[in-house]
């Protein structure tokens, strides 16, 4: 049913922060919608893939799944209903700020807003990045992926893979329980988390199509290390270099680059933890951050490594 991670909705008390970090840190296109009130940022041709309003009080995050058409949308809506997730179909305003032509949303056992839409429009002039870099990669892979930490762990892998069509790419017990889900090509769209904690939003990743540009991310992040929620590492299962950067709301953006992509024909696996080096998570408990460290050091000693699959600059280097 569901083909990607089409765009995400911020609510936020905190919009110029959002903007500035959104254009000069991240490189995102920033279109203002109208001033202090609300932004589309762009991370491609597509109109926007995250819109941002100004809000007082607590700041909240909900997610724009696309589907193929309007049939696709009604088969999604009757599924999502016969589950028990009541739906309400999008306002002509909520149509016309996201750019698409039809959408419905409910709500999760989080309280996390998810909407389901299809037809997200082209913007009508070109994407320009805040600063200096190669782009996003996004195509029919979609925004990039978002990370949960759930409180209802098995009654969300239920609507996403039993109602919503995901499937599961691979899971881990080691140092949380953690289940990585696809609906197209990239590896993941969707991870959820349980870590004994409340339910929050983890993480949104954006995936850079040129290493240097995570590199210099993190340079302008390093001026600031408390920005730096988790730091420079590669992911065992996704194979994402990567570190995460607070943003205004205290989530934070994965920017990472060179996932891999999965097939018809991948093979669910336990994985031995979370990442192949690096990914200090600063903000796990001192005994969780402990097993980590040793779930990496074991990783080391194995000698455990994964291929580097890359797209734009291979290309580049054959012009």
């Amino acid at each position: 049913m569901i083909n990607a991670l089409s765009y995400v909705v911020v609510q936020t008390p905190h919009l110029d922060a959002w903007i500035a970090q959104a254009r000069h840190h991240v490189g995102l296109h920033v279109d203002v919608v109208e001033p202090g009130v609300c932004v589309r940022l762009r991370a491609d041709e597509k109109v926007q893939r995250l819109l941002v309003s100004a809000c007082e009080g607590e700041s909240s995050m909900g997610m724009g799944f696309g589907v193929l058409d309007a049939a696709a949308l009604e088969n999604t809506r009757q599924a999502l209903e016969d589950a028990g997730y009541p739906t309400t179909a999008g306002t002509a305003e909520e149509l016309r700020l996201r750019g698409v032509e039809g959408m419905v949303h409910f709500t999760d056992a989080d309280g996390v807003r998810l909407e389901v839409a299809y037809g997200l429009a082209d913007a009508e002039t070109a994407f320009v990045p805040g600063r200096p870099l190669g782009g996003f990669r996004t195509g029919d892979m979609g925004l990039g992926h978002v990370a949960l930490i759930t409180e209802h762990f098995d009654e969300l892998s239920h609507l996403y893979r039993n109602v919503l069509g995901f499937k599961v790419s691979d899971h881990t017990q080691a140092p949380f329980r953690v289940e990585f889900l696809h609906c197209n090509p990239r590896h993941h769209t969707l991870g959820l988390a349980y870590t004994g904690g409340p339910a929050k939003i983890y993480h949104l990743m954006l995936e850079y199509n040129d290493f240097d540009d995570v590199g210099r991310a993190y340079d302008m992040a390093l001026v600031n290390p408390e920005c730096i929620g988790v730091t420079l590492g590669r992911h065992i299962n996704d194979h994402v270099t990567s570190f995460y950067l607070k943003n205004p709301d205290g989530w934070m953006f994965e920017l990472g680059w060179a996932s891999r992509t999965v097939g018809p024909d991948w093979g669910v696996e336990e994985l031995q933890g979370m990442s192949l080096w690096g990914h200090d998570r600063t903000w796990l408990p001192d005994d969780k951050r402990e097993e980590a460290r040793q779930i990496l050091k074991r990783l080391a000693d194995q000698g455990v490594r994964a291929p580097v699959v890359t797209t734009a600059q291979t290309a580049k280097a054959k012009q």
